[in-house]
């Protein structure tokens, strides 16, 4: 028996740090302009094994709960670094699947003043669910074309065994739009998106924090997890509305920060601790991967989180309970801006 199982595309991502870039706002987006047909110096290059799952299994595993991983590699060096990276970390294998047909998936990561865009290159894949055994999660997030294909079988597996579900959807989960993640949602225990991917699902007529987790959990997700970038991250459950601000601390390079988040929250859960504990773990997680280049170099162990939560008795969750504590947020956050 797994405490966690993570399913999901991995990667191995290259880092390029630059400096040569100019970020403008155009109709309201931050848009990157480069010297077009020049030779651009790259300061620092660093490659890792990566993947909004790859990130959650070794997040797990570090976290102190017995982690495996579903995923398509190809027998080639990529597909070997993942393999490896995940014994390593204490990650099972059993799932891991190699396919000949298509090579292992890579991204190039742009890193700029501490921001980062991704490019990503996913290979087609036939997706077909292995039989897993018996765990209490299972950690549903970011595949290819095709994805829906293993979601009969995935909803009948989460039904038999009555496990926890913790969604954080993809690129192409979130295109395809929440009719096409109905069979998800509706068994999902724990939601976890960011703000932007909220509106994309419920409509981008609003950024209240609240408003958005209501629209969500009409979808079926029995609770959600939101972030907000510098802003902080908020949960709606049926605990309650609880906010938390951004982990204090130096910031190099934001790939997996989410990730890291989700992990953390979802550790917490397994441990049993509440949905306000759950966003202290997860943001004192994602706060220590941004100080790290990669998605994985910072993630926390058990010891280390609980170490750096038992210096910080006063970094906690805010229950929102009223609209004065709202107004009261919403000002602090402006003020911060």
């Amino acid at each position: 028996m797994f405490d966690i199982i993570s399913i999901g595309d991995s990667t191995i991502d290259t880092f390029l740090f630059v400096h040569d870039v100019e970020v403008k706002e155009i109709d309201g987006k931050s848009k990157a302009i480069l010297s077009w047909g020049d030779k651009l110096p790259v300061d620092k290059l660093f490659r890792t094994v990566a993947g909004n799952a790859a990130n959650n299994a070794v997040g797990s595993s570090r976290l102190g709960l017995k982690t495996a991983f579903y995923t398509v590699v190809a027998h080639d060096t990529g597909g070997r670094e993942i393999v490896y990276k995940m014994e390593k970390e204490g990650v099972s294998p059993r799932y891991i699947i190699k396919n000949d047909k298509h090579g292992t998936n890579a991204s190039t990561v742009l890193v700029f003043n501490g921001e980062r865009t991704i490019f990503v290159y996913h290979e087609h894949r036939k997706y077909e669910l292995p039989k897993f055994i018996h765990s209490s999660w299972i950690y549903l997030t970011s595949m290819g074309e095709g994805f829906e294909k293993i979601y009969p079988d995935l909803a009948k597996h989460l039904d038999k065994y009555g496990i926890s579900l913790g969604f954080n959807p993809g690129t192409y989960q979130l295109r395809a739009g929440p009719k096409a993640n109905a069979l998800m949602l509706e068994r999902t225990s724990l939601l976890s998106l960011n703000v932007e991917e909220a509106q994309s699902w419920v409509g981008d007529d609003t950024r209240d924090a609240e408003e958005l987790c209501i629209r969500l959990s009409k979808l079926g997700a029995r609770a959600i997890a939101l972030t907000d970038g510098r802003n902080g991250a908020y949960s709606f459950s049926e605990e309650g509305f609880y906010y938390i601000e951004e982990f204090p601390g130096p910031r190099l390079e934001v790939t997996g920060a989410g990730d890291a988040f989700t992990t953390g929250y979802i550790a917490a859960l397994s441990h049993g601790k509440s949905h306000a504990e759950g966003l202290r773990w997860g943001t004192v997680n994602a706060g220590s991967v941004i100080q790290y280049v990669g998605p994985q170099a910072g993630l926390l162990t058990k010891a280390q989180l609980e170490k750096t939560l038992g210096k910080m008795k006063k970094f906690r969750a805010t229950k929102i309970h009223d609209k004065k504590t709202k107004d009261k947020i919403l000002l602090k956050l402006e003020n911060n801006l």
